[in-house]
């Protein structure tokens, strides 16, 4: 059986992006984390790597304010982290 792997990313460049989408192609899924990232960086990333999982069949979902959830296409997102959170006040970050 094949494990899913998910892999942790806090990309310090551009140039890691290849990197990830070496990832996405290889079917693990990566949590991007831009949280202090530099915003012109954080935006070229989301739009390519936006890029490379739509050219993948797969999906990228924003799950907080500064990280995506990037998923090769056999893997499905179920439910929505984002109002779960919100509404849940029992938890703390």
């Amino acid at each position: 059986t094949t494990q899913l792997q998910v892999i942790l990313v806090r990309p310090e460049s551009y140039e890691s992006a290849s990197e990830i989408a070496t990832q996405l192609r290889e079917r693990k899924a990566v949590l991007l984390n831009l949280e202090g990232t530099d915003q012109k960086l954080s935006r070229r990333m989301v739009d390519f790597l936006s890029g490379c999982a739509y050219a993948l069949d797969g999906k990228l979902k924003k799950v907080a304010a500064a990280a995506y959830l990037i998923t090769p296409y056999n893997v499905e997102i179920v439910g929505d982290l984002m109002s779960e959170l919100e509404n849940n006040k029992d938890m703390y970050f």
